[in-house]
């Protein structure tokens, strides 16, 4: 009985999967270039130094000769289409190669990324299709090394950039990778171009440091208001989120806003925090 072309797509979809399993780089993503039920190519992170996967499937295929022309490319994390580095977006390579449809395991959670690989593409043309639902799940859990780090944090005291229009605005703040660490689920929602909200649901759990600059300029951090569901913290300016374990002091370093407060594309908030479990706040 004839291969359906659901199957085949499947099929190349796990096996880009396989691919990126075999990377060593934290970033694990595996490509496939394929045609009908052939694999013309492969490629994984860490196969070749300093290439993207889809970089390296091109150019196994260039140096064996095969065309790719009209081929179809599956790949476990979108393609690279960051306009703030010096070098060729996987995006353009990839339409300059002439793959006419392109499978996307995961959308790149990096703010600098995330859905400009498929902007790219499709403008350029190219038919793009999803994974299905049971191995977009397993293409996130291939990468969840690289994922995480922007919806999840670790550490006293850390830094992150995050994008705060994806994940709901959730970005998860943990003492360490310890499974019943103390944890803070902080939430961030557009506000303007230099200010953004920081939101605990409901009174009583997030404040602002009015005024206070620097992490050791806050004593007691429940002697602030926490009055406000939603405080609005400004560019420079420190936020505090609490909850039974203690309080996490969250400083806004810098925010590229969305396109209506005069963004370009890429949305991010960066922030610095410090923890203060309620044993060393004495409370």
């Amino acid at each position: 009985m004839p291969i359906s072309v659901g199957e085949v797509e499947h099929a190349h979809a796990k096996k880009a999967i396989e691919e990126a399993l075999k990377s060593s780089d934290n970033a694990r993503v595996g490509a496939v270039i394929a045609r009908g039920e052939t694999v013309l190519a492969t490629g994984y992170k860490s196969e070749i130094d300093k290439l993207h996967a889809e970089q390296i499937a091109l150019h196994k295929a260039e140096m064996q000769g095969v065309d790719v022309k009209g081929a179809t490319l599956y790949t476990t994390m979108e393609p690279c289409a960051n306009s703030r580095t010096s070098r060729v977006p996987c995006a353009e390579l990839v339409a300059e190669a002439g793959i006419v449809e392109v499978h996307i395991g995961e959308y790149d959670p990096n703010p600098q990324v995330y859905r400009l690989g498929w902007k790219h593409l499709r403008d350029r043309g190219i038919g793009l299709r999803d994974f299905p639902k049971d191995l977009r799940k397993q293409a996130h859990e291939a990468g969840t090394n690289f994922t995480r780090v922007f919806t999840n944090g670790f550490g006293v005291s850390a830094g992150a950039k995050f994008d705060f229009t994806q994940n709901g605005g959730r970005f998860t703040i943990r003492l360490d990778e310890e499974k019943d660490s103390p944890t803070w689920e902080t939430r961030w929602t557009n506000c303007g171009a230099n200010a953004i909200y920081l939101n605990g649901g409901r009174h009583g759990i997030v404040a602002h440091a009015r005024y206070a600059e620097q992490f050791n300029e806050i004593d007691d951090p429940d002697a602030l208001d926490f009055g406000h569901h939603s405080p609005k913290i400004d560019v420079g300016s420190i936020g505090v989120m609490r909850n039974e374990h203690g309080h996490v002091l969250c400083k806004v370093t810098s925010i590229e806003p969305t396109a209506d407060y005069g963004g370009t594309g890429h949305v991010s908030v960066t922030i610095k925090w410090e923890i203060r479990l309620r044993s060393s706040a004495g409370a």
